[in-house]
């Protein structure tokens, strides 16, 4: 490679660190005691810094010299990512976790569970399963399973095991679970709560049926809505309650 396309690359890599952070020429030369002229230079593919200027931009960006000195893939996303993510502090890095994961769940959800009429199947598809629906489980105000009548609709994904499925009615549990969702339940055998703390269940409550998480302490047992615009649901001793299966994820 000549040093005019190592100047480049090296011109390119820098500026997209800068981009990323939100930081002009004159920010950056101040940030790291660089002459302005310098950076311009760098920047403009004039010169090439020597390794201890290298070295000391890549420890500012969070990132390794090669990612300054070698080409970049196409998408540079996960690297403009990955160098913000390292500047955080550990709380926020697990912030971006856990918002990167609900993320991927819901568009693995969005991918494997989209249900469709039998005649629209029929027409485009030939590798659809047919579920007999059960009746709508609440996320928020309540539902009686007792008062709906099987169908059959058609899925283009289901697991390996459950017992039946239901559709979920209200947002409650996004981003979890979206209105309108099909879930899989797995038949509740183990009747000791405690062994279903932190799980994703379908449970009565006073004669209605929903989709909670479970939490169950000592002094207390809650039924959770993952969106924090509902309210929990506190199961006390007067309460008629039970858990009716585990919803499988």
């Amino acid at each position: 490679m000549s040093n005019l396309g190592n100047k480049q690359i090296m011109a390119s890599n820098i500026r997209s660190h800068l981009d990323s952070l939100g930081l002009n020429a004159k920010d950056f030369s101040n940030r790291l005691d660089f002459k302005y002229s310098t950076v311009l230079d760098w920047l403009n593919a004039k010169t090439y810094p020597r390794i201890d200027k290298i070295e000391k931009m890549a420890n500012y960006f969070g990132v390794e010299k090669s990612d300054l000195v070698e080409a970049k893939d196409t998408n540079e996303l996960p690297n403009k990512i990955n160098s913000i993510v390292r500047q955080l502090n550990i709380d926020r890095q697990q912030n971006v976790v856990n918002y990167s994961s609900n993320q991927l769940k819901e568009q693995l959800q969005e991918e494997n569970t989209k249900v469709i009429s039998i005649k629209e199947a029929k027409d485009r598809y030939q590798t659809e399963y047919p579920v007999e629906l059960l009746g709508y489980v609440s996320a928020g105000t309540g539902e009686y399973l007792q008062d709906w009548k099987p169908e059959e609709i058609l899925v283009d994904n289901i697991p390996s095991k459950y017992d039946y499925a239901l559709k979920v009615n209200g947002n409650s549990m996004e981003p979890l679970f979206a209105d309108g969702q099909i879930i899989f339940v797995l038949k509740v055998t183990n009747e000791n709560l405690f062994d279903l703390s932190n799980r994703i269940v379908v449970a009565d409550l006073n004669g209605e049926s929903y989709v909670k998480k479970l939490v169950v302490r000592h002094d207390e047992l809650r039924l959770v809505s993952l969106n924090k615009e509902y309210e929990d649901k506190i199961v006390t001793e007067n309460d008629a309650f039970y858990v009716r299966g585990i919803v499988v994820l």
